[in-house]
């Protein structure tokens, strides 16, 4: 999806400020969006330096001036940022979205810099259409993610591995109180916390949102290709959460401290 831009001049001096809004009336009904993403180019090389660009969310009462922040940094070829929650919040849709395209010239600008424009983002989106009969050809049974460099794969199955099932890589919770770890002696609050582990197989097909390295992409298609006897990837937590302690010290004085790495937030399959 292109977008149509508004608005005057772009530059005022070393900035550039173009709000691009991108319009998804035309999306078919049957089709149900599943990924979005703006896709953009990498630093423009300048004659004395480079034009940086930012793509920031348009303020609204439900995100306020939202920087996006990319999901890779190539030094080359374009970037893309996930724009998913704010296209698709809870059950329902959006019909458009505004973002605000900002750029900053690093270094002195010759005179071939002075008005040149940055390539204009657009929007990808991964849809599902949900129509009876419109099965994916045999010859193409998954698509390839080739705009970043990564090998993970959205499509198909995303909606059918989305819903979480049990055995399947994912979150689980697990309460544990501190006096079950012999802790309780040096910790006064909290009493329990949850730190959640991660459990279940790797999908055949790894999702974007796994996060899944090249690494155990290609992993994945050795042992169903090549050699079962290469395991498939493990499932691992991928981000964390600290905790704030209190804590009796060794002289009797209570200190307030944060443990980094503390609760799982995420898993991913390495």
């Amino acid at each position: 999806v292109r977008a149509s831009s508004h608005g005057g001049q772009p530059w005022a001096g070393r900035w550039y400020l173009q709000p691009l809004t991108y319009h998804l009336e035309g999306q078919p009904e049957a089709e149900h969006l599943l990924r979005a993403a703006v896709v953009y180019p990498p630093p423009l090389p300048l004659a004395h330096g480079r034009l940086l660009c930012a793509l920031e969310l348009a303020a609204s009462s439900e995100a306020p001036g939202v920087l996006l922040s990319p999901a890779t940094r190539p030094s080359h070829g374009w970037t893309e940022a996930d724009v998913t929650p704010y296209l698709v919040p809870g059950n329902g849709s959006v019909r458009s979205l505004a973002l605000r395209h900002i750029c900053v010239r690093a270094g002195r600008a010759g005179d071939s810099d002075a008005t040149l424009a940055p390539s204009q983002p657009f929007l990808l989106l991964y849809l599902n259409d949900t129509q009876a009969g419109l099965a994916p050809p045999a010859a193409e049974p998954f698509r390839h993610r080739r705009d970043t460099g990564t090998l993970a794969h959205d499509l198909p199955g995303y909606l059918r591995e989305q819903g979480g099932e049990k055995s399947d890589c994912s979150l689980r919770p697990f309460p544990v109180s501190f006096a079950q770890l012999g802790w309780d002696h040096w910790i006064i609050a909290p009493h329990r916390y949850n730190p959640r582990y991660c459990k279940g197989a790797c999908p055949h097909l790894l999702r974007y949102d796994y996060h899944a390295p090249n690494h155990a992409v290609v992993q994945s298609f050795v042992h169903q290709l090549v050699d079962a006897n290469v395991p498939r990837p493990s499932c691992v937590p991928y981000r964390y959460s600290p905790i704030s302690v209190l804590m009796i010290e060794r002289d009797g004085g209570i200190l307030y401290k944060e443990y980094e790495n503390m609760i799982a937030e995420s898993c991913t399959c390495r």
